[in-house]
């Protein structure tokens, strides 16, 4: 039973990324952008449909980085100049920021925040006013305020239609490195064939 079950959330997972990703057709996307500061490259991905925290998150991984966590000022600057620029509205973006015990008193509202890369949560420029686990108290995921730059806790609903990726290596062109190896590895596998 428990094989049948993980098959079944392995498609269900298998399914959403592909609708995530493939799919739909993305509505702004840019080019990765490397901040020298820690050699990280971001992107700002913006989908046509809106989607959940987790959806964010599984698509960000999908793509080979994670939702972006922002542990400083400047990285904050560097990010938020990044989602405006990729125009829209500043606050209908995913962050890497969750709460790990939601919903315990001593947790609400402003407790218990993580990253997804298990990074210290130090810096957090929470809006005026935020986190206020509002919405029946299940505000436990981050985006941006309308002001970029500014954090807001959301609950993990379909409400955003972007996310932020962070690439912890700069993102040199995937595609074209897979091409590369599947014809470096062609090209090794004829010449023994014959050597």
């Amino acid at each position: 039973a428990y094989v049948k079950h993980s098959w079944g959330k392995t498609l269900r997972t298998f399914f959403l990324l592909a609708a995530l990703l493939f799919a739909v057709v993305p509505v702004a996307s840019a080019t990765p952008i490397t901040w020298d500061a820690n050699g990280h490259s971001y992107e700002v991905i913006e989908l046509g449909p809106e989607l959940t925290w987790e959806q964010g998150m599984l698509a960000a991984e999908e793509l080979g980085g994670h939702l972006a966590t922002i542990t400083s000022a400047a990285e904050n600057d560097f990010v938020s100049a990044l989602v405006q620029a990729a125009g829209g509205d500043a606050q209908r973006f995913w962050l890497g920021g969750y709460q790990t015990d939601p919903g315990t008193a001593i947790c609400e509202p402003a407790s218990c925040w993580a990253w997804v890369t298990g990074e210290t949560w130090s810096y957090a420029p929470w809006a005026p006013g935020e986190p206020n686990n509002g919405v029946g108290g299940t505000q436990h995921y981050l985006h941006y305020w309308p002001t970029a730059g500014l954090f807001d806790d959301m609950e993990n609903r379909s409400l955003m239609s972007g996310f932020v990726v962070e690439y912890a290596v700069p993102e040199p062109g995937t595609l074209s490195l897979l091409g590369l190896g599947l014809f470096a590895l062609g090209f090794m596998r004829r010449r023994a064939a014959t050597a």
